[in-house]
């Protein structure tokens, strides 16, 4: 301390004199630059020399196939190309000279290690100088270890943990490379163009990279009648993420509106609904976004056919039920009906009645599942060919009516078939 304010005092003692003697007013302008920077040097010395030097914490780590000590606030764990994480040096020139002296990793040190070891092993069975035994808390000759050293050792410790959980399992590889296969999106369906320019994604074929904007809001449109039960962004610090609805009743859909705060950074986003759950890349950049992202389902157009099949499933089987059920009493029933078509048609009807409330159409066993086509039942009114309800049971029309005169057609123009169905007065 006493030396840099000495040096201070000379080196300012100095330019006072110089500007004092200088025999040209001419060269007043350098003496006095002179002054300033021997000023700042003293400074500099002053405060170097008054900064506490903060303590450092040294590791061993393997660099470029040797082993070097380094400080530990100079490491930094970045992402390697395979997926796991290396560590890198943030100033290698720092160490550049203890590289150069360093020993190649593996040459010596098992030889080194088993003279620690046996002296080691010596000190513990000897007993040697207290002064000099190294062994924290065993043998004969024990020394209490201080705060320092005990730190030191739990910090190499916890580094060779560190280190030990960055190596990837052969299994874990293998299931990093089904990720980064399925974010690359190899043989997918490709985006297409939706309602007013919107791209549309085919749901879970990969995870979509939604481009976003600072200042612009990017609306990601879900499913109508989709419910959100949770939201989870990566960076919800330099993110926004807004919910709104577009829609009512069963038309009602959740919108989330992003926003990033700043170009160049990116995160993901989980959204969990009632029906799936979401997963979205999101990078934000400061000339390109995309306004609108909603979504295609091509394993809900399986479901409908499910639902579809299943329904009429169940209608066959209540049709049957119906069929099979049925009882009336014979005075009730009129059987008199004519049928008139082609013999060779395979849906050519084998019966007809009806109960005074319904008409039954009844077909050989087993035609109308062998027809390529079902034929459509048409009732003549005031020369008119209507439509009337009826139910297609097994092997069988039921017609919720009685008619005097109706048709059973297949096809159209010169390629149509047609059954004429008459009912006749009793007796006849």
């Amino acid at each position: 301390m006493k030396r840099s304010v000495l040096a201070f005092v000379s080196a300012l003692a100095f330019a006072l004199c110089h500007a004092m003697f200088s025999p040209a007013s001419g060269e007043c302008s350098v003496t006095w630059n002179a002054v300033s920077e021997d000023f700042k040097a003293a400074v500099e010395n002053r405060r170097e020399e008054t900064k506490a030097e903060p303590e450092s914490e040294m590791v061993e780590i393997e660099y470029g196939g040797k082993i070097i000590s380094v400080d530990i606030a100079d490491l930094i764990l970045m992402a390697g190309e395979d997926g796991g994480q290396k560590v890198e040096l943030g100033d290698p020139e720092k160490y550049a000279e203890q590289y150069e002296n360093a020993v190649r990793y593996g040459e010596g040190r098992l030889h080194a290690n088993a003279e620690a070891e046996a002296e080691a092993e010596a000190e513990f069975e000897g007993g040697s100088d207290p002064a000099e035994n190294n062994l924290y808390g065993q043998g004969p000759n024990v020394r209490e270890i201080t705060e320092r050293e005990y730190e030191e050792e739990r910090r190499a410790r916890q580094w060779a943990d560190i280190v030990e959980d960055l190596n990837l399992r052969e299994i874990d590889e293998k299931a990093l490379a089904l990720v980064k296969e399925f974010h690359e999106a190899k043989g997918t369906v490709p985006p297409s163009t939706g309602v007013s320019g919107s791209v549309v994604v085919a749901y879970s074929s990969y995870t979509p990279k939604i481009v976003c904007r600072p200042m612009y809001v990017t609306d990601v449109i879900l499913q109508p009648g989709e419910n959100v039960t949770g939201l989870h962004p990566g960076d919800p610090v330099r993110w926004t993420f807004a919910p709104s609805v577009s829609g009512s009743g069963v038309s009602l859909q959740v919108h989330v509106l992003i926003k990033p705060l700043m170009a160049d950074i990116s995160t993901n986003l989980i959204v969990n609904t009632d029906r799936r759950t979401y997963q979205l890349d999101l990078m934000s950049s400061a000339t390109d976004f995309m306004p609108s992202v909603l979504f295609s389902y091509p394993a809900d157009s399986l479901k409908e056919w499910d639902v579809f099949l299943a329904d009429r499933k169940k209608e066959r089987e209540s049709n049957a039920a119906l069929a099979s059920g049925y009882t009336i009493s014979p005075e009730d029933l009129h059987l008199e009906y004519e049928i008139r078509g082609k013999d060779s048609l395979r849906w050519k009807p084998i019966r007809v009645w009806d109960d005074e409330v319904k008409t039954y159409i009844q077909f050989k066993r087993g035609s109308m599942r062998q027809s390529v086509e079902a034929p459509v039942l048409v009732v003549f009114e005031h020369k008119k060919e209507v439509l009337v309800n009826y139910r297609a049971g097994v092997d069988m029309y039921i017609v919720d009516r009685v008619f005097d005169k109706a048709a059973l057609i297949v096809g159209t123009g010169s390629r149509q078939d047609r059954v004429v169905i008459t009912r006749l007065k009793r007796g006849i």
